[in-house]
């Protein structure tokens, strides 16, 4: 069965993968380099093998993209992971005030109040305390703070 009567040469495909290569730039993720990929090196086997089909040459694009987008993607696995950041709060506003100290906006009652910072009011875990105690962020459990109260510095 023929799949195409228009015949593909080989400049198509080196032109259809610089074409992927090229869109690489303007799409963020990786994915059209390894079509791109795909294509150029289908390219460069249609130059060696002049007379093969289009059913192998689309056999060949596929298998090549596919198989180096996985390959690609099992290698870069866990890499971001690898690196130590520099500031592990960076991107965790909740950790970034751990060993801070603000004032209960209200009481801790069966465990749970709040305080202010900036703007926002946050809910906070911790023994019960009476509102405007100081108190220390120690920790965070989801989306709340956990809290002790502050003890005053000896003179």
């Amino acid at each position: 069965m023929e799949i195409s009567t228009v015949p593909v040469e080989y400049w198509h495909w080196l032109v259809v993968g610089v074409l992927l290569l090229a869109l690489e730039v303007f799409v963020p993720g990786a994915i059209l380099m390894w079509f791109g990929f795909g294509a150029l090196v289908t390219g460069a086997v249609l130059w060696l093998i002049p007379d093969l089909d289009m059913s192998w040459q689309l056999l060949l694009f596929s298998l090549l993209s596919v198989a180096s987008l996985i390959l690609w993607h099992k290698s870069s696995l866990g890499k971001e992971d690898s690196v130590p950041s520099p500031d592990p709060t960076l991107n965790n506003r909740l950790k970034s005030h751990i060993g801070r100290q603000y004032v209960l906006t209200s009481a801790i009652i069966n465990g749970n109040g709040a305080i202010r910072i900036g703007d926002s009011r946050w809910r906070v875990e911790g023994p019960d305390l009476p509102i405007g105690t100081r108190v220390t962020i120690t920790g965070t459990n989801g989306i709340t703070f956990t809290v002790n109260k502050t003890e005053p510095a000896p003179d």
